[in-house]
C-alpha cells in the first residue's frame, strides 16, 4: 500500500474525480474528519443530491401505489458505461448534467403528484356522491312515501293534525351505540332512531379496484331520526342538529316531494358519470406519465427511474469524496492510499481525464510521499465469495493491522474444523452439508424467491458446506449416526464367554471401533477419548497461534518481541501443555502390563509438586529416570520462561538512550498559495503552474516518536505476563468445551432416539404401526428443532469464541481499518435492489 499526495485544479476536479471513480482503487483520506459536512465546499451540492433522491423515493412510493413494475440494473459496470457515453455526446461539461436531472426529476415529481392528488380527489368525490345518492335510496325505502304526504291532512274534520320531521345522515360504524344512547337521552324516547349499515356501492367498486391508491375504507352507517314537529325553531330539532353535527358533518337534508326526491338522485348519477369520466381520463394520463418512467431507454436493461436514482447516488458519491480535499485558492490537495502497483493506470485516468472533455483546463497530478509515523496504511484484502464470509468472522472481532497475519486465511479450515468437532454425527452433517450445496447450486433461483428461507444463506453457502463436511468427517472419526454406530468395517472384537474378546494385531481401520459404542463402558471411553482429543486440538490451535506472532516480529523486524516474548512464550507452551500432549499421544502408543496405566493428570501434578521423585506409574514404559529427567529439564525452562518475559524487554527499552528521531526533511502539510476563497479568484496560468509544482514537490514530516515511559512499560509488560501464563491454563480449559458440546449433542441424540424410535419398535399391528409413524414425526421435528437449528447455533458461537479469544489474542493486533476504494462499481452494487 502506498501513500500518494493528489493535486487538482478546481475548474477540472469533478472530471478527475469521476474517472478516479471509475477507476475504484483510491481509498481518499478525508483531510479534516472532525469538520462537518456543511462546511465543506460541495456540501451544497450533496444536498442537493439529497433532496433529489427524496424526490425520487417519493415517486418510487407512487409507482408502488400504482402497482408499476420497475426492471432494476444487474450490471453496474454497463450502466457506467452508459452515463460515460452521455456525457461524452452531450458536448457541455460532465458536472451541467445533474443539473438537468435536477429540474426533470422535479418537473416529473410535481407533475405525478398533481395528477395523483386529482385522482385522488376525483374518487373521493365519487366515494362522496355515492354515499349520498345510497343514503337517499336507503331513507326513502325507510320513511316511505307517506313522509311526503304530510302537509296535506287526512281528516278535514280534524282542528289540528301531528306532523314529522326527520333528519338523515352518515356515522361511522363504532359510533353507532353511542349514537343511539346519546339520541335516547336527548329525546327522552321522543324520538325514532334507525341505522342501517352502508355497504359499497357497485357502480365504482371497479374502478377504485383498477386504482389501487391503499385507501382505508372505514365501516359507514345510515341513521334516519324521525322526531315529533316539522318546525325548524323548536328546540327538540336545535337539539338534534347538535349532536348529528358532532357525530359527522355528513348530514344531508331529505327532500319534501317525490318530484323533488327524483330530481335529486338524477342529479347525482349525472355527477357520478362525469366523475367517472374523468377519472378514467386522468387515469390514463398517470399512466403514460408512469410508463415512462418504467420503461427501459438507451438500452442499459433497467427502468429510467432506475437510471435517474442511480445516477443522482453517484453524483452524490463524488461530491461526498471530493469533499475530502482541501481547497486553497484554485487548488484541491489531498491524500489517498493505493495498493501498489496502480500508479500507472491513476496517470492514466489524469492524463485521459481532460482528453474526452469539452474543457481543456489542466489535470491533476500525483506524488508518492511517505507517511508520517505512526499512520497505518489501510487493509486491502482481494476476497472472493468462499473467504467473505470466514473474513468477515474475523472483522467482527477487529479489522487486522496493515501487513500483520490475517487469521481469516487459517479461519477458512480452523473454524468448520472446530465446530464439526462439536457437532460430530454423521447424518446431522450430512444434512448440513446438503443444505449448503443445495444454495451453491441453486444460487441463481434462490435470488429470484425473496421470500425463501435460503435466500438469507446465500453469503454464507461455502460456510455451511464446510461446516457440514467436517462434521460429517468428525462423524465418522467417532462413528456416530444418530446415536448409532455403524458397522462399516467389522470389528476387531469377538464375543467369547459373554464378554469381549480383542483379536491380535487387529486395528480398526477408521474411527471407533462400533463394539465401544455398544459396551457398558461406551460413555467413560468416549467421554476420555473427546477430553483429550480437545485438549490436543486446543493446544495445537494455541501453538499455531504462538508461531503466527513469531511470523509477524520476524517481518515487522521487531526483534526484540521475537527474543524477549515469542520464544519465551513458545517454551512455555510447550514444555507445559506441549509435554501434556506428548504423554497423552505417548499413553495412546503404548500398552501397559497389569493394567497400571498412567495417570496423566498426576503426572502433571507431581512434575510441580514432587519434581524429584519417579514416577510409580512412568507414561514411558519401564523408564522412569528418563521422564524425571525430561520433567525436570522441561519445568526449569517453564519456569525460566516467565522473568524472560518479564524482565529483558523493560530493562532494554527503559535504558537505552538512544531515541528514534528522524529529521524532518520537508513538510507535508503546507499552504499551497494564500488563502482565498475560489470564487473570488480567476486561473492565472503562471500561478497555477507554480502552485501545482509547489504541490508536487511536498514531502510527509517524520515527527519524533515519543519517549518511552519506563512505568508504563513495566505495568503493560506486567500485565502481558500474567495474561499469557494464567491465560496459557484458562485458554486449555475452554478448549475443553469440544468435548462438552461433542458430549451434549450425542447425549440429546441418544434421547431423541431412544424416547421416539427405539421404544416403538417392538409396537405391532396397525396401532404400532399408527404411533411408530407419529413418534417418528417428533423425532424430525426435536432432530430439525434442537438439533439442526439450535444446537447449530450454539456451536457456531463456541467456535467463534475459540477463534476470537484462545486463537487470535496469541497474535492477533486487530487495530487497522479496512481500505475502501473509491468505487463507483461497488457504491452502485451495494444501492441495488
Amino acid at each position: 500500500m502506498k501513500y500518494y499526495s493528489l493535486v487538482i485544479p478546481r475548474e477540472s476536479a469533478w472530471v478527475v474525480m469521476d474517472q478516479l471513480g471509475r477507476l475504484g482503487q483510491l481509498h481518499i483520506i478525508d483531510y479534516d474528519p472532525l469538520l462537518p459536512m456543511m462546511n465543506r465546499p460541495f456540501a451544497n451540492y450533496v444536498k442537493r443530491c439529497d433532496e433529489s433522491l427524496f424526490k425520487l423515493n417519493g415517486l418510487d412510493a407512487l409507482l408502488k401505489q400504482f402497482k408499476k413494475k420497475l426492471i432494476y440494473c444487474e450490471d453496474t459496470q454497463k450502466l457506467l458505461d452508459h452515463f460515460r457515453d452521455i456525457q461524452n455526446s452531450r458536448q457541455k461539461p460532465g458536472h451541467t448534467y445533474f443539473d438537468e436531472l435536477e429540474q426533470e426529476i422535479d418537473k416529473k415529481k410535481n407533475n405525478i403528484q398533481e395528477m395523483s392528488n386529482n385522482l385522488q380527489n376525483l374518487l373521493d368525490r365519487v366515494d362522496s356522491i355515492t354515499e349520498q345518492k345510497l343514503v337517499l335510496e336507503k331513507a326513502k325505502e325507510i320513511l316511505g312515501k307517506q313522509m311526503f304526504s304530510q302537509s296535506t291532512p287526512h281528516n278535514l274534520s280534524d282542528y289540528q293534525q301531528l306532523k314529522f320531521g326527520q333528519l338523515i345522515g352518515v356515522i361511522d360504524k363504532e359510533d353507532e351505540t353511542r349514537f343511539k344512547r346519546i339520541m335516547f337521552r336527548i329525546t327522552k324516547g321522543n324520538a325514532w332512531v334507525n341505522i342501517v349499515d352502508l355497504l359499497p356501492e357497485k357502480q365504482h367498486h371497479q374502478i377504485k379496484t383498477s386504482i389501487d391508491l391503499n385507501r382505508a375504507s372505514q365501516p359507514r352507517c345510515l341513521y334516519v331520526v324521525v322526531y315529533p314537529g316539522m318546525n325548524d325553531q323548536s328546540t327538540l330539532k336545535q337539539k338534534l342538529l347538535k349532536v348529528c353535527d358532532s357525530f359527522s358533518k355528513n348530514r344531508i337534508e331529505y327532500p319534501n316531494s317525490q318530484e323533488a326526491m327524483d330530481n335529486k338522485l338524477r342529479e347525482l348519477s349525472i355527477q357520478i358519470n362525469e366523475a367517472q369520466s374523468l377519472i378514467q381520463m386522468t387515469k390514463k394520463q398517470l399512466d403514460l406519465t408512469l410508463d415512462e418512467l418504467v420503461k427501459e431507454q438507451n438500452g442499459c436493461n433497467c427502468s429510467y427511474f432506475e437510471q435517474l436514482r442511480l445516477y443522482v447516488l453517484k453524483e452524490k458519491y463524488l461530491y461526498v469524496n471530493l469533499n475530502y480535499l482541501m481547497m486553497q485558492g484554485s487548488i484541491f490537495t489531498g491524500y489517498f492510499w493505493l495498493p501498489e502497483g496502480l500508479e500507472v493506470q491513476v496517470e492514466d485516468k489524469l492524463r485521459n481525464a481532460m482528453q474526452n472533455s469539452i474543457d481543456r483546463f489542466p489535470t491533476g497530478q500525483i506524488q508518492e510521499l511517505r507517511p508520517k509515523p505512526g499512520d497505518l496504511a489501510p487493509t486491502y484484502f482481494n476476497m472472493n465469495e468462499v473467504t467473505i464470509p470466514f473474513q468477515e468472522i474475523v472483522n467482527t472481532y477487529g479489522v487486522p493491522r496493515y501487513q500483520e497475519v490475517n487469521p481469516g486465511l487459517f479461519t477458512v479450515i480452523t473454524f468448520p474444523f472446530l465446530f464439526g468437532v462439536m457437532f460430530a454425527d454423521i447424518a446431522h452433517g450430512f444434512l448440513l452439508l446438503l443444505c449448503g450445496l443445495y444454495v451453491i447450486f441453486w444460487k441463481n433461483q434462490l435470488k429470484k424467491e425473496t421470500d425463501s428461507m435460503f435466500n438469507a444463506m446465500i453469503p454464507f453457502r461455502y460456510l455451511l458446506a464446510l461446516m457440514g463436511l467436517f462434521a460429517f468427517y468428525n462423524g465418522l472419526i467417532y462413528n456416530d449416526y444418530l446415536s448409532i454406530s455403524l458397522d462399516l468395517f467389522g470389528s476387531c472384537y469377538y464375543p467369547k464367554h459373554e464378554e469381549w474378546e480383542r483379536e491380535q494385531n487387529c486395528v480398526y481401520p477408521f474411527g471407533i471401533d462400533p463394539v465401544w459404542l455398544a459396551s457398558g463402558s461406551s460413555l467413560n471411553f468416549m467421554n476420555s477419548y473427546k477430553m483429550k482429543l480437545s485438549v490436543i486440538l486446543g493446544v495445537t490451535h494455541m501453538l499455531f497461534g504462538i508461531l503466527m506472532k513469531g511470523a509477524n516480529t520476524l517481518y515487522f523486524r521487531n526483534y526484540l518481541d521475537f527474543f524477549c516474548e515469542f520464544i519465551p512464550q513458545l517454551l512455555f507452551m510447550v514444555c507445559t501443555f506441549g509435554w501434556m500432549d506428548f504423554l497423552i499421544i505417548m499413553k495412546w502408543l503404548n500398552v501397559y502390563p497389569n493394567g497400571k496405566d498412567p495417570s496423566i493428570i498426576e503426572t502433571m501434578i507431581n512434575q510441580i509438586l514432587k519434581p524429584t521423585d519417579e514416577a510409580e506409574s512412568p507414561v514411558f514404559p519401564n523408564n522412569a529416570s528418563l521422564q524425571l529427567s525430561v520433567t525436570q529439564l522441561l519445568t526449569v525452562i517453564a519456569i525460566v520462561s516467565i522473568p524472560w518475559m518479564l524482565f529483558p524487554k523493560p530493562l532494554i527499552l527503559g535504558s537505552s538512550q538512544k531515541k528514534h528521531k528522524v529529521q524532518a526533511k520537508e513538510q507535508q502539510y503546507e499552504k499551497l498559495i494564500s488563502d482565498k476563497q475560489g470564487s473570488e479568484l480567476e486561473i492565472d496560468p503562471q500561478q497555477f503552474r507554480k502552485d501545482l509544482q509547489n504541490a508536487a514537490s511536498s514531502r510527509s514530516v517524520d515527527h519524533p516518536e515519543q519517549d518511552h515511559d519506563s512505568g508504563e512499560i513495566w505495568v503493560h509488560q506486567m500485565i502481558e505476563t500474567i495474561e499469557f501464563v494464567l491465560g496459557g491454563i484458562s485458554n486449555t480449559a475452554s478448549y475443553l468445551r469440544l468435548w462438552a458440546l461433542s458430549l451434549a449433542h450425542g447425549q440429546l441424540a441418544e434421547v431423541f432416539y431412544d424416547m421416539c424410535i427405539a421404544g416403538n419398535l417392538d409396537a405391532g399391528g396397525i396401532i404400532g404401526g399408527l404411533m411408530s409413524g407419529y413418534f417418528y414425526i417428533v423425532f424430525a421435528l426435536l432432530t430439525f428443532g434442537v438439533l439442526m437449528m439450535m444446537d447449530v447455533m450454539e456451536c457456531f458461537l463456541h467456535a467463534l469464541r475459540l477463534h476470537w479469544v484462545e486463537f487470535q489474542s496469541k497474535f492477533y493486533k486487530a487495530d487497522g481499518y479496512l481500505f475502501v476504494g473509491f468505487s463507483y462499481n461497488k457504491m452502485l452494487q451495494e444501492h441495488l435492489k
